[in-house]
Formats: structure tokens, sequence, C-alpha cells
């Protein structure tokens, strides 16, 4: 295989994950053709990977000749700590939550910039289609949960983030990093947060923090309603009471949250 001058070698592992990490929420069924384009690998390179992915389990043949991520992949990624135990612990007080406040309930932790969802309950699949699948990613600065999750990382990460830039979705997603800092010292001070049509017009979110035995905050839960439901008196009390028992249950037995607050 010819190179270019100085360029390194790409291992094994490196192509390999290059290929796993061309599937998103966006690209779920690609070919070999797809694959090859999105990874900047060879046909034949991605030939011969896929075919050992394939035979693991980690990729599934569709019937219409494209390729998705497969059963035991997605097996494997439920082991992760970060996600199982806190998962498992949350799911039922994110059902009472769902069903007191009549919107989408959801739990969601941080990733680098990131929000990534663990769990959401809703009826609503308009909610379902912007906030909700298990794995889905926003922007820290975009989202209640996010908010709530950026107000309480290191000070190098929020003075990254609120450098920008900041990605505007609605007219009302914030993009100034003043303002992204005083919303900050907000969450901090209050306990929790508060958006209203900052990722799609006429929804808004309510979310409070979910702290370990040692008083770290490790993820989010809130709730995602139209605006016409979100009554932050009514609703916030229900939203701090579901997060102190999902923290609750660390206090007591524990998840195992192996580093949870990276």
């Amino acid at each position: 295989m010819t190179t270019h001058p100085g360029a390194p070698e790409r291992s094994v592992v490196d192509r390999t994950l290059s290929i796993l990490g061309v599937f998103d929420r966006d690209n779920r069924i690609l070919t070999l053709s797809d694959i090859s384009r999105r990874s900047g690998l060879p046909v034949a390179t991605v030939h011969r990977i896929v075919n050992k992915l394939h035979g693991w389990g980690a990729l599934e043949r569709r019937e219409e000749g494209g390729y998705s991520i497969g059963l035991r992949l997605w097996e494997t990624a439920t082991l992760a700590p970060r996600y199982s135990g806190l998962a498992e612990t949350a799911q039922p007080h994110l059902v009472d939550l769902h069903t007191q406040c009549g919107g989408a309930a959801v739990l969601a932790l941080r990733d680098g910039t990131e929000t990534v969802c663990l769990t959401f309950l809703s009826n609503d699949p308009g909610l379902t289609a912007h906030w909700g699948d298990p794995g889905r990613r926003l922007p820290l600065h975009v989202t209640a949960a996010g908010l709530v999750l950026l107000a309480n990382a290191g000070i190098a990460l929020q003075d990254e983030i609120c450098a920008g830039p900041l990605r505007a979705y609605t007219a009302a997603t914030i993009t100034d990093g003043t303002t992204l800092r005083n919303c900050l010292d907000k969450t901090r001070r209050e306990g929790y947060a508060v958006v209203c049509g900052t990722l799609r017009e006429g929804r808004g979110a309510i979310a409070a923090p979910v702290r370990n035995a040692r008083g770290t905050v490790v993820a989010a839960v809130g709730i995602v309603a139209p605006l016409s439901m979100l009554q932050p008196s009514r609703l916030t009390p229900l939203v701090l009471a579901t997060a102190e028992a999902v923290s609750q249950h660390d206090r007591t037995e524990g998840w195992r949250m192996a580093g949870a607050g990276a």
C-alpha cells in the first residue's frame, strides 16, 4: 500500500475504530462504499475488517446489503459501569417523574463537551426525535441537563466552552460566553437549570444534578415538555426530588459508577 511520505501507518485497531465510528444516528445502515468514503479507508481494507467485525457480531449484514451495528456490540456497551448501574437505579424514579409531570423524563451524563442521553421516557415522538434516543449527544450549552453538568464541571472545561464558538439551534440558544457563565453561576446557586426553546422552539426543560456518595455530580435528571406544560413552580420540586432519590441510592447501596466523575 502506498503512503504519503511522513504519514504514519494506521494500525489495525485504529482502522477498526474508524470503521465503527462512521455509524451514527443519521447513518445507521451503510454499504461498504459508504464506510470506505466516510472512514477514508480503501474499500479492500474496509471489506476485510468488516468481515471480521461481522463474524464477531459487532456488525450485522442487512437484507438490502448494507451493514449496521450488531447486537453483540450493543450488549457489550451496556456493561459500561457509567451506563448500566446508573440507568437501572434511575429507571423507576424516571417512570414516576414521567407519570407525575406528563412530559418526558430524561437521564444524561457528560462525556467531554457533550451530554449523552442514557434514558428517555416519552409518549411524544416529536420530543424523542430531538432529545431522546439513548446515546444521543448534544452540546452542553444547549439543554438544561447540559447546563447542570457543565456548571458542576471543572473550570478549564467551562473556560473552553464559554470561549466558543457556541452553536445556535434556535434564537433562544445561548451563544455568548458571558451569558453562559452567568447562567452556570445561577445553576450552581439554585441547584437546577431551566431552559425555554434553546434546542427546539416551543419546548423547554428543567434538570437537576445527580451526585455520588462523595458529592460529585455524575449525571443529570430532568423533564422536557412543551412550554405550555413547563411550570417551574410545580415541576422543579419533582425534578429535584427525583435527582435526590437517584443520588440517595448511591449513598445507601452504590451503583458502581466507575470513572463517573471523569
